[in-house]
């Protein structure tokens, strides 16, 4: 029995010290810190979510002063916490031993900074409004904006330096605390994105009423009230919050608080990961910048931004002008359906391109690539959804004009240009940079291939002694053989740069035409309410519904796909 105890113990050490095991249990603990974190932050969400759900349905102060209180104290939290860790990881050099190369790139960087300053210009602007009416309102109207002006600082310091740290020490206490950072983040882009939508559905009310018939309007007459007392409220936060610099302000509050959700989801997946720096490829301002601009994307992506922008200062002014009015909504969606068609055709040159170089695929697991792929595909979802709700609006309405032609072909064209860049950015996700892997074929592998076979030839005819004939014959082979690799060579790496200058043309013509597609949406171009035609189909309140629940997540996607070509382009 002793014998055999003593065999039981020493294979229990034996399994112990076993590299597998040990990456088991680590796995094993690691999902159970996780899995403890995500319960901390989504009680935080659901909570904070309650809170504002009660702000936005019921016009009592108390409810808004207590999200405003608990928003409050939850920022200065984060901001405590976030000072903390990175005073620990600057004191403690052993704190982060391994970084991730590919998380937090360059260009991510850059534009949590420039959405940053537009938020804090946001916040500005409400200390201002709310030091105009302190008579009126609540001292935390002043407080909440100057703590989320604070927060909004200090995150962005600790995005800049810890977004590839992969922290190694007090595990639980850091997911813990970064979910609770990023379900802060989620509530503020919730509360902007509920914000923006109500105000832009009062003033697409106002739009409606005024443009369109008696009969038109009985759908939606009897909001009529609500929207009056909402602007006739005097000193109420409603009207404070309603004024016009705001609608100009959200987007950058809105994207700000996603490219803070997303990095932090990245340092979370990223918390006691062990990484080797050598195995992982470089991401961020790449090749693809520093060599040369490629003058057609370049020229044709311009040209769509500029004419977007004019379309949309004309767009506005049409929707003051009653006899304008159709003018202006058919020339912006004539831009619409030739810039969409010219995307999906971007698209496919690029996936055609994608299919003609044979280059290897990079399927390691990697959390950046996994959460671009996860959210492009997630917001594309929105706009599928509020396309097909106008398709079925357009082939049911009659009479089928001209508008109801051109409504219906955006759609079909939105659902279809979507797949098609879906498709084409998590290809080029998955695929490994030229640098990394050029080809089969390399300057490394055939020179030296043949410079084996001269040095075998020689050592031939010297063993044998053949005749001078001989070894000229032979060296004349062997010249050839050099000569006709070389040239393959030479017409691989021509055509593999060719294909290199075709795909930077496609991402920044498709990077700059996202751009617009973003601009237009997010700073109150929303054509599928000005036509009236859904709206007539479905009633004023369910379109209603229906767009400030979709059109966020199509905005959103419009940036990241924008970001994510950006990358791809730098890597090109």
């Amino acid at each position: 029995m002793e014998i055999k105890l003593d065999e039981h113990t020493i294979g229990d050490q034996e399994e112990d010290n076993n590299p597998a095991t040990q990456l088991r249990n680590t796995d094993h603990w690691k999902n159970g810190g996780r899995l403890l974190s995500g319960l901390v932050g989504s009680n935080v969400l659901l909570f904070s979510g309650a809170l504002a759900t009660c702000v936005f349905t019921e016009d009592v102060d108390i409810y808004e002063i207590d999200f405003l209180i608990f928003l409050s104290l939850m920022m200065i939290i984060c901001i405590l916490w976030m000072l903390f860790q990175m005073f620990f990881t600057w004191k403690h050099k052993n704190a982060i031993l391994f970084k991730d190369c590919q998380a937090g790139p360059i260009w991510m960087r850059g534009g949590i900074i420039l959405f940053g300053v537009g938020t804090l210009v946001m916040a500005s602007v409400k200390i201002v409004n709310a030091a105009r009416h302190m008579g009126c309102v609540t001292p935390l109207k002043i407080i909440q904006p100057i703590i989320q002006a604070i927060f909004v600082i200090v995150q962005t310091c600790f995005l800049w330096i810890s977004c590839k740290h992969c922290v190694q020490i007090y595990l639980n206490i850091t997911r813990c605390f970064l979910m609770v950072l990023l379900t802060i983040n989620l509530t503020i882009w919730i509360i902007a994105v509920a914000e923006e939508s109500r105000y832009h559905t009062f003033e697409l009310q106002k739009y409606l009423q005024r443009n369109f018939s008696e009969d038109t309007n009985s759908s939606y007459s009897e909001h009529q009230d609500e929207y009056q007392n909402v602007y006739r409220c005097g000193c109420k936060s409603h009207c404070i919050n309603g004024t016009t610099v705001f609608t100009y302000l959200y987007p950058f509050n809105i994207e700000y608080n996603l490219f803070a959700a997303a990095m932090i989801y990245i340092m979370w997946k990223n918390v006691g990961r062990q990484i080797d720096e050598n195995s992982s490829h470089y991401h961020g301002i790449g090749p693809g910048v520093r060599q040369h601009v490629p003058l057609l994307g370049l020229i044709s992506g311009v040209t769509i931004l500029v004419i977007g922008l004019v379309m949309f200062i004309m767009y506005e002014m049409g929707r003051d002008n009653i006899h304008k009015n159709w003018l202006s909504l058919t020339n912006f969606y004539l831009f619409h359906v030739i810039s969409l068609a010219l995307m999906c055709l971007a698209n496919i040159v690029g996936i055609i391109i994608f299919r003609l170089d044979k280059r290897k695929m990079d399927n390691k697991k990697n959390p950046s690539r996994t959460l671009d792929m996860t959210l492009l595909l997630g917001a594309t979802l929105g706009q599928y959804a509020i396309s097909y709700y106008s398709i079925i609006a357009m082939v049911s309405n009659q009479p089928f004009n001209s508008l109801c032609g051109l409504t219906l072909s955006y759609s079909v064209l939105m659902i279809l240009q979507h797949s098609v860049q879906n498709s084409f950015i998590i290809e080029g996700l998955h695929r490994l940079p030229p640098n990394v892997l050029f080809s089969p074929l390399s300057a490394n592998t055939s020179r030296p291939t043949g410079q084996h076979e001269a040095h075998e030839a020689i050592k031939h005819v010297t063993a044998s002694q053949m005749d001078r004939r001989q070894s000229l014959t032979g060296a004349r082979k062997n010249s050839n053989m050099r000569m006709s690799r070389r040239d393959t060579l030479s017409a691989h790496i021509k055509s593999h740069f060719k294909k290199r200058k075709t795909m930077k043309d496609v991402y920044l013509f498709l990077f700059l035409s996202n751009i617009i597609f973003w601009i237009l949406p997010a700073f109150g171009a929303r054509i599928r309410f000005d036509n009236g035609l859904e709206v007539n189909f479905y009633g004023f309140t369910i379109w209603a519904i229906i767009t400030n629940i979709c059109l966020p997540f199509g905005i959103f996607y419009r940036m990241h796909a924008a970001a994510t070509l950006l990358e791809l382009y730098s890597m090109s």
